[in-house]
């Protein structure tokens, strides 16, 4: 039993083509969407201090230029006021720079402040989450190529037995030995084979190229893909894994989201205080080659009375945008217990299938012996045979599909736990 399974695992896996491994390394340098997080982290940088700077005001220079219908003054008068030294002027310019200083808006820019530094974290968590999961991707796909190889391996090999038992009852059929029936019947299942071995050609070819895109990399050379190796041992216990759900980045994210809910609830309440600014101007008034510089200082203060409930009803919105946010974290967290109990049964199941899938190929082996043998010497018919050998094909093929079955549900566990965040 351990020689026929070590051929088996051993047929595919000595090749010289792409690692598991390398696909993923060079995912991360390739991907177009790791590279559009990175993107949006840097954009989300951006805004953080473009927010920051809003705290510091701005400083604006302004030119106006104005055609009066007659002759104006150029600057305010101020007294005493003495006729004889008024200057005027039709074409007047009017240049100068101006400072505007917001010292209090009731917390308002504060806040943003504090908004887009936690979402500069929720882009980087973001990256971690994206990574992750297209790691997962990668693996879920290889494998899933791997096992379809390796069908294509048990498939060729059906298909040359049945050659092989093609000429051997064609020979039987010239001697008159067997009857030209069972040669139809050979004729049809190598038929039907053929037609496996393309279906499942053709799904590799596919798959191949989601795995191109997955890299972003469509002149990746897949041609050959070397085996993984199989995973000996997982702990299968839920209790150990419930205890990291809380330190888990989607975790994380999801307070950051409240946290940001509940900074947008306190600049609601903000919009209920008066709002003071620090404005300063210094210009100069030019015309008929004349000019007067004027400067000014002062302070603004603004507080609305009325607004028809708007800032009433933007705070109701953003108290339950909090209690939203809550929930979702509430189920998020159980959504995740759910996802780590689901990974551990897949595992639990595949495994289950492995043992029984090796139990049925030795089975499945010794019976088609015994048909083959009895067919040959006239006890049995063709059928009895051939459907000896497509057990013995459906063994394997079963064997195959829970082996890396359990592979990939070994791999969706790790991405839940977000394992591959930091590869």
């Amino acid at each position: 039993m351990k020689k026929i399974l070590a051929g088996l695992l051993a047929t595919y896996c000595i090749s010289y083509g792409v690692t598991l491994d390398e696909l993923i390394n060079r995912a991360v340098q390739t991907s177009p969407v790791l590279k559009e997080k990175q993107v949006e982290a840097k954009i989300q940088q951006a805004r953080k201090k473009s927010i920051r700077g809003s705290r510091f005001g701005s400083i604006d220079v302004f030119v106006n230029g104005v055609r009066y219908e007659n002759t104006r003054i150029l600057y305010p008068l101020t007294p005493p006021i003495d006729p004889r030294r008024l200057v005027g002027a039709r074409n007047q310019l009017i240049t100068g720079i101006r400072y505007s200083l917001p010292l209090f808006t009731g917390f308002e820019i504060e806040k943003n402040v504090e908004i887009s530094s936690i979402s500069e974290k929720v882009k980087n968590i973001d990256y971690r989450l994206t990574k992750n999961q297209l790691i997962y991707n990668i693996k879920s796909v290889y494998l899933k190529i791997l096992e379809l190889q390796k069908q294509t391996l048990s498939l060729n090999a059906y298909r040359d037995s049945l050659k092989k038992l093609y000429d051997d009852v064609r020979l039987a059929v010239d001697l008159g030995k067997k009857p030209e029936t069972d040669l139809l019947k050979v004729e049809y299942q190598l038929k039907d084979v053929e037609s496996q071995i393309s279906r499942v050609k053709n799904s590799i070819v596919s798959l191949k190229e989601t795995l191109r895109s997955l890299v972003g990399d469509d002149s990746i050379d897949l041609s050959e893909i070397e085996d993984v190796k199989i995973t000996q041992y997982v702990q299968t216990e839920e209790g150990e894994y419930r205890q990291r759900i809380g330190s888990l980045d989607i975790l994380k994210k999801a307070e950051m989201g409240e946290k940001i809910a509940v900074k947008k609830l306190e600049i609601a309440k903000g919009k209920y205080l008066p709002r003071v600014f620090l404005n300063a101007s210094a210009q100069r008034n030019m015309g008929n080659s004349e000019y007067k510089d004027l400067w000014q200082i002062g302070f603004t203060v603004e507080f609305t009375l009325f607004d028809f409930g708007r800032r009433k009803h933007q705070y109701l919105q953003s108290k339950l945008e909090v209690e939203k946010a809550r929930l979702e974290k509430q189920i998020l967290k159980l959504k995740v217990r759910e996802k780590i109990a689901d990974a551990l049964s897949q595992i639990k199941s595949a495994s289950s299938a492995v043992e029984a899938a090796k139990k049925q190929i030795d089975y499945a082996k010794k019976v088609e012996e015994v048909e083959r043998a009895k067919y040959m010497e006239g006890v049995t018919d063709m059928f009895n045979y051939l459907y000896a050998k497509s057990q013995r094909l459906m063994a394997e093929t079963s064997f195959y599909n829970s082996l890396y079955e359990r592979e990939r549900a070994i791999a969706y566990l790790k991405y839940i736990l977000e394992e591959y965040k930091d590869e």
